[in-house]
């Protein structure tokens, strides 16, 4: 294999796996597999998968559906972290190796001998569930093969798995495929589900129009993939691809390692995910179309580097992977795919030039005017569609701002509508006219990334810090009834947090104690919360969209499973705000409560696991909401219930029977 992806794959081995100044990351055999290790395996997740708001860090190995299974130290070296998370990693360990390399194996369901007495011990010294422990070098040393832990469900696991990765001493994340486990094997290609064409400048077309189209391939019979439906281009154009991998013995979609495009013959863009810094696993949400992933729940890896994504993991041309369509001449597209385990799936098809276009007048309804018919927003591209032209002339739209008017002639025609393209960048209008039509378009101030900003009006006050945005933000602002603050839309991602200050325009005759802010969408609300200050309520977000002030006053809910001498179990739930903080005591003294959030659990972890709890004990579980609604039950140790006591038998019974007798044959 050759070109950019051949060449960007050997130069990130060389300088930073296997760097001739260091150690050598890749060394043949230096990790075992850390499940069943010899046996053969499969997985449910691989490194770069494309998760919520992150890539994927490491390998979700199958346990078969079950928890229990031992978990092996991958190497020699030390612990060096234990953690425990109501979400996320759950119970987690890291170990430390010689190289500089470091391991992680989440999800846990316990861990072995001395660092689960370790990790008991520190939760109860600290009383609290939830702990992140930093043991000392070589407090807990471990050889390669020992068993550390038993495989999980913990956290925020979707099923028993183990979750595991390889890091490296600056916190980049490894491929662990690329230690080529022998208990896993992959022969199977990736597969290309659809891909998509997007219009990328105010000059671009796709088949006659300033839009986005996706088609799905065909699989040729010679294995690769076609299209079958013509389309034309012109401009500058970006391009996207949906697929999947898949590693044998496994149903799970898994992601890809590498992309290569090449535009008539030329390479111009790959992408490679040997390898990638852990602190920037956010950015996800710019190498995805994120719109789409918004609306439609589809992840689509972007075949170039948008504005504001900074992940070392692409290598482009100048252009930094947008096809540049000016010649109006056809052109070959050749999308290559590649697993770890360099099984390619190639798909070619051929771009045909745009034909040329004339504006021509348009006919109407006498007596009508413009109407606005919809305004979108496509990153910096305002698109307003337009109907009804009053005269026989296509009209100018006038874009307003403050006391400046500008005109800007039609873009194009399509089924009776005009279509208007402004370009953000050079223009932000307050409002458009066409005709006697006219939309608002709640611009406030164009925001760009970088450095600190702020923005006050219309009751609320916004400061940006210098990573809050990925990409210059057209921010729009507006308070809605019932209680509603809009920023923006949530098909815009955010890498950091923004921070809104917010006064209420209608009367708030609430309970500020209780009430705090959700984020709504879709009929559903989520918890955001924040802190009341003066008729004032201030919260952070990494998300931006539709914002409602709730009032939670339900407390949560308790519901006393077992309260025995072996232990103790309860359901806890809320119906709003969700669960804050959860506290459980014996007899006054703090007990270590176990918690899924999955399945609204808390159970029983003593302190000493061979001691019963004493009889008539008074339990007492307090919880309390994200809102400071708190619910407390109480009961006692109830005593084991007495053994039936055995009569005796009377020694008539005892007896042998008389002689002459014989005992009933049982049938």
């Amino acid at each position: 294999m050759g070109g950019v992806f051949g060449q960007l794959k050997r130069e990130i081995k060389k300088t930073a796996l296997t760097s001739e100044n260091g150690p050598n990351y890749l060394e043949p055999g230096y990790f075992m597999f850390p499940i069943q290790p010899g046996l053969a395996n499969s997985l449910s997740g691989g490194l770069g998968d494309l998760r919520s708001n992150h890539f994927h860090a490491g390998l979700d190995i199958r346990t078969g559906g079950r928890e229990g299974l031992n978990v092996y130290a991958a190497a020699d070296g030390y612990i060096s972290r234990i953690a425990v998370f109501t979400g996320g990693y759950g119970n987690v360990i890291f170990i430390k190796h010689p190289n500089g390399l470091t391991t992680v194996y989440g999800h846990l369901k316990e861990l072995k001998d001395t660092l689960g007495v370790y990790l008991r011990e520190q939760q109860y010294r600290k009383q609290t569930f939830e702990i992140d422990l930093r043991p000392a070098p070589g407090q807990f040393p471990v050889k390669k093969g020992d068993i550390v832990a038993l495989s999980g469900n913990t956290g925020g696991s979707g099923g028993p798995h183990l979750h595991f990765e390889v890091r490296d001493p600056k916190d980049n994340l490894i491929n662990p495929l690329l230690y080529d486990f022998r208990e896993l094997s992959d022969n199977l290609p990736p597969i290309i589900e659809r891909i998509a064409l997007k219009t990328l400048t105010t000059t671009s077309r796709i088949n006659g129009e300033y839009q986005r189209i996706n088609v799905a391939p065909v699989r040729r019979a010679d294995g690769t993939y076609g299209v079958n439906q013509p389309i034309t281009a012109s401009g500058l154009i970006g391009m996207e691809i949906l697929g999947y991998d898949r590693t044998g013995g496994s149903p799970y979609k898994n992601g890809l390692n590498c992309i290569e495009i090449k535009l008539d013959g030329k390479e111009v863009f790959a992408y490679n995910m040997d390898t990638f810094p852990n602190e920037l696993t956010r950015l996800m949400n710019i190498h995805e179309n994120y719109e789409v992933e918004q609306l439609f729940g589809m992840r689509y890896h972007r075949c170039y580097v948008a504005d504001g994504n900074t992940l070392p993991i692409y290598r482009t041309d100048g252009r930094r992977g947008r096809l540049p369509l000016f010649d109006g001449q056809p052109h070959e597209i050749e999308v290559t795919l590649f697993d770890v385990y360099q099984n390619p799936a190639v798909l070619r098809f051929t771009l045909q030039p745009e034909p040329a276009t004339v504006v021509q007048a348009t006919s109407v309804v006498p007596g009508s005017a413009a109407e606005a018919v919809t305004i979108t927003v496509d990153e910096s591209v305002l698109k307003l569609a337009v109907r009804n032209f009053r005269t026989t002339e296509v009209p100018v739209a006038l874009l307003f701002h403050g006391s400046t008017i500008e005109e800007l002639p039609v873009s194009y025609i399509r089924q009776n509508q005009g279509i208007y393209l402004i370009d953000l960048n050079k223009h932000m209008p307050d409002s458009i006219q066409v005709g006697r039509g006219v939309v608002a378009t709640n611009f406030r101030k164009r925001i760009l990334p970088g450095k600190p900003q702020e923005y006050e009006g219309g009751g609320v006050k916004l400061n940006f810090d210098s990573k809050t945005l990925f990409d210059t933000l057209y921010l729009t602002t507006r308070q809605l009834p019932g209680g509603i603050l809009e920023i923006n839309q949530p098909t815009i991602p955010i890498n950091d947090y923004l921070t809104v200050n917010w006064t209420p325009t209608y009367p708030v005759a609430v309970d500020t104690s209780r009430t705090r802010v959700y984020m709504v969408s879709g009929g559903r609300s989520r918890y955001v919360g924040g802190t009341w200050k003066n008729g004032r309520i201030e919260f952070k977000t990494k998300e931006l969209g539709r914002f409602q002030l709730q009032t939670d006053v339900n407390p949560p809910s308790i519901t006393m499973l077992s309260a025995s001498a072996n232990g103790i179990s309860a359901r806890i739930s809320d119906d709003r705000s969700g669960i804050g903080t959860f506290r459980a005591s014996v007899d006054g003294e703090w007990l270590l409560m176990q918690y899924d959030y999955k399945r609204a659990l808390i159970w029983s972890d003593k302190l000493n696991p061979d001691e019963d709890f004493p009889d008539d004990a008074e339990v007492i579980i307090e919880v309390t909401d994200r809102s400071g609604n708190v619910s407390t039950t109480r009961t006692t140790i109830s005593k084991p219930k007495p053994k039936a006591k055995v009569k005796a038998k009377s020694a008539a019974k005892k007896k042998a029977a008389p002689k002459g007798k014989s005992k009933k044959r049982r049938r």
